[in-house]
């Protein structure tokens, strides 16, 4: 910001009294279009937090013993683990990407 000097702010208003009532406008009114008041929305600044809320980060639950739950043990099931030899298993919900 740059210091103005006193004297020169001085005489500008001098000069305006001097000129008279033309060279100041007035502020327009301003016109209400509505009877209920609104607050306006002022500044919101930003969470700047001086510590994190969760004190330590939350553990992996799904890691790869939690992928596959149990053998599937029906009667249908049985069977084709002894005709193909390969065991049904029932897995997470989650982790079955279902192809198109």
């Amino acid at each position: 910001t740059k210091k103005v000097d006193p004297k020169v702010l001085a005489n500008k208003a001098a000069k305006a009294v001097k000129a008279g009532a033309s060279t100041i406008k007035k502020k327009a009114k301003k016109i209400r279009t509505s009877i209920t008041f609104h607050r306006p929305k002022t500044l919101q600044k930003a969470r700047n937090p001086k510590y994190p809320c969760i004190s330590a980060l939350p553990r992996n639950k799904l890691d790869h013993y939690q992928i596959l739950k149990y053998p599937l043990t029906t009667e249908s099931a049985r069977l084709k683990t002894t005709t193909r030899r390969k065991s049904r298993m029932l897995s997470r919900r989650c982790t079955i990407s279902r192809q198109k």
